[in-house]
């Protein structure tokens, strides 16, 4: 195995960005696009309206669209591609209402496997593995009887005592130290992979959201009662962010929620970077994501761009994709 770089070194060089950022937005009824030059760019093979049920290789196809149209110029797919011997986290939204698309995330995790970028493959949530995900693995695991494949329980999973690579900013946790699981500390890269959501707290639970589920139960409560004391919610999602900033982020699935119940909505947002990521997934849900904390702070501490006009977008436009969510009461003016 090639030897691996220092945590710190490995971890600031995640947190990094591109100074444009791309993100891909595919709709299943993404048919054609131009790029700002006008030179077009090819749509899906087998368009699909945006509420219509989806098969598997459709939604592959969707995905890979929107990862390809995320791709540096000249094709280069950056800290996301993964290298035979790595270990690939892929970080997901489960809760009782809503969980990862398992047709996008099978999508996912099967191109990683066939194309030899990774030797270990984990699915990590908060929580046993929603339904599907265990028949979804072994499936996997009979494929690629080379290859690892896993589901984790965060919640239950071993974890470390351990302090972030640089400042950490919960008000009361001056020494910026967490219970982050090992799976999270030790893995080569990580993918979060989310369905839209509104939120409570924070107008909107999106890739960077999934970092919730690093906490253990055991030390901070079934409810997460003890996190959530540190501090601010936003200012103590970031400092788990820090421990492992995404490789890679994808928005996206035909299934998603508003606080009014189940969104049905065929997407797929994906890009190097979770911020300029989730402020795309933000614009489409019809948020202002300047007016969005979370993101406005994960901006300014240097994770990535929170302003859609300097985010470059490619597939559909930010317009053709807008699906109104309807907003939690406290972010009805965002």
């Amino acid at each position: 195995m090639p030897e691996k770089k220092p945590l710190e070194e490995s971890m600031l060089a995640t947190a990094t960005y591109d100074a444009v950022p791309r993100v891909g937005i595919v709709l299943s009824s993404f048919k054609e696009g131009a790029e700002h030059d006008g030179t077009p760019i090819p749509g899906l093979a087998d368009p699909q309206p945006v509420d219509a049920p989806l098969t598997a290789a459709q939604t592959a196809a969707m995905l890979a669209k929107a990862r390809e149209l995320s791709q540096r110029t000249g094709g280069r797919a950056g800290r996301s591609a993964g290298s035979s011997d790595d270990w690939i986290v892929f970080l997901i939204t489960r809760t009782p209402q809503l969980s990862t698309d398992p047709l996008l995330l099978a999508a996912l995790v099967s191109d990683y496997a066939e194309n030899g970028r990774g030797r270990r493959f984990t699915v990590a949530g908060a929580g046993p593995a929603p339904d599907g995900y265990d028949r979804m693995i072994a499936d996997f695991a009979r494929r690629h009887p080379k290859l690892e494949f896993e589901y984790a329980d965060l919640a239950t999973a071993p974890y470390l005592q351990v302090p972030a690579v640089r400042r950490t900013f919960a008000a009361k946790n001056p020494e910026g130290v967490y219970a982050i699981p090992k799976v999270i500390r030790e893995c080569d890269r990580l993918i979060s992979v989310a369905p839209l959501q509104t939120s409570e707290v924070a107008g909107v639970a999106l890739t960077v959201a999934n970092y919730r589920a690093l906490a253990p139960v055991s030390v901070y409560g079934p409810k997460l009662e003890g996190l959530f004391a540190l501090g601010d919610p936003a200012d103590v999602l970031i400092d788990l962010y820090l421990h492992h900033p995404a490789d890679y982020a994808i928005l996206g699935g035909p299934a998603h929620r508003d606080a009014a119940g189940e969104v049905r909505h065929n997407i797929v947002i994906a890009g190097a970077n979770a911020v300029s990521v989730d402020t795309i997934g933000a614009a489409v849900m019809g948020f202002d994501p300047l007016k969005l904390p979370l993101l406005d702070l994960l901006e300014k501490r240097g994770f990535g761009v929170a302003d859609p006009d300097a985010i470059w977008t490619r597939g559909n436009e930010v317009e053709e994709a807008h699906r109104p969510f309807r907003k939690p009461a406290a972010w009805e003016n965002v």
